[in-house]
């Protein structure tokens, strides 16, 4: 099952690529007497300046530099070598944390393809597994994405093929789901993929409204994980959900007027509001245990004034992005109100 899975990934990806540049080649390999690439608007303009040739057009690809260290072009501009290291090293990547997942998670005898029954899976760890499904598939679709603009692929296009990466990454796990006796085919993951997905393409193509909010995630080994956890390594990663904080953060520095950010210090800019999910006392009964609820600050680490001059540091930034790191939090659960520096 894996090898098939891993082998349609593949197929997908290099014809979605095929298909782009065939798409993009229509355009980009006509005989124009010129190409220019330019920042923050694009369009085929007329050539004046060429005698005898007022109504030709010069081929115009823009290049906008993102806050993450890529370029948003216009329209694609394959460099092979780029784009070929990255399908690769997804396959590479997809087949050992696939062969490492099942090591851990799917220990029992398969089974025949079965589903769960929706409204029992749906409550299983307090929605926690859901939220998971929906950061894992909207973090490969962002880290996706950018490599393939690396590549040279446009960026609307790097958009889409990055959402269809990140689904078909946390689609996988449905299907050994299906076949585990403990588990099966989930619909509410399907759903929770799906809406990952389904937001970074809403972010991107609607970046003024959704840019300033940013899903994290922080980890710290739960006490009960200690005591009573699987001593297998990297099991807590994936099961230890009591340790485990799903964030949704917003940074209002990104919505402020152009006049506001002129005068706004640099150094707050940085500077959010993060809401948090998590849950305890589930790790004997995924049906039971309570809810927690977090707000605190947040940091937002591409916008710290560090090293803007290098692509690969604001790539690194962006990355480390994705982490909420400890900072004041107030937690309220069931049992009272605690606060402190919580990660």
């Amino acid at each position: 099952m894996l090898k098939s899975i891993v082998f349609y990934i593949l197929i997908i990806l290099y014809a979605s690529s095929i298909f782009m540049v065939a798409q993009d080649s229509l355009i980009t390999n006509l005989n124009y007497p010129l190409r220019f690439y330019i920042t923050n608007h694009f369009n085929l303009v007329k050539n004046k300046n060429v005698p005898g040739s007022a109504r030709a057009s010069i081929f115009v690809n823009s290049e906008k530099r993102m806050i993450d260290g890529t370029y948003w072009r216009t329209y694609s501009d394959i460099m092979v070598p780029r784009l070929a290291t990255v399908l690769g090293s997804m396959v590479l990547i997809d087949a050992i944390v696939q062969k490492k997942q099942i090591e851990i998670w799917y220990t029992r005898e398969t089974t025949k393809f079965h589903t769960v029954d929706f409204f029992l899976d749906l409550d299983r760890y307090k929605q926690m597994d859901k939220l998971g499904h929906f950061t894992d598939a909207y973090f490969v679709s962002d880290l996706s994405s950018k490599l393939y603009r690396w590549s040279g692929i446009s960026g609307s296009s790097s958009v889409w093929f990055g959402a269809l990466t990140g689904w078909l990454w946390t689609l996988q796990i449905e299907f050994h789901d299906a076949r585990s006796p403990t588990w099966g085919w989930s619909w509410g993951d399907i759903i929770a993929n799906t809406l990952g997905a389904g937001f970074f393409v809403l972010q991107q193509f609607n970046y003024d409204l959704f840019g300033g909010i940013h899903p994290k995630y922080s980890y710290h080994q739960s006490e009960e994980w200690k005591k009573y956890g699987s001593k297998t390594p990297g099991a807590n990663l994936i099961q230890d959900y009591s340790g485990m904080t799903f964030w949704l953060t917003v940074n209002p520095h990104h919505y402020f007027p152009d006049s506001w950010k002129e005068t706004y210090p640099k150094w707050l800019a940085p500077l959010g509001i993060a809401f948090g999910f998590g849950v305890n006392n589930t790790i004997f009964d995924s049906l039971k245990g309570e809810r927690e609820l977090f707000i605190g600050l947040d940091i937002d680490i591409r916008k710290i004034p560090i090293g803007d001059d290098s692509d690969f540091f604001r790539f690194i930034k962006s990355e480390l992005n994705f982490i909420r790191l400890p900072l004041p939090t107030v937690r309220i659960t069931p049992s009272g109100i605690w606060y402190g520096l919580y990660f």
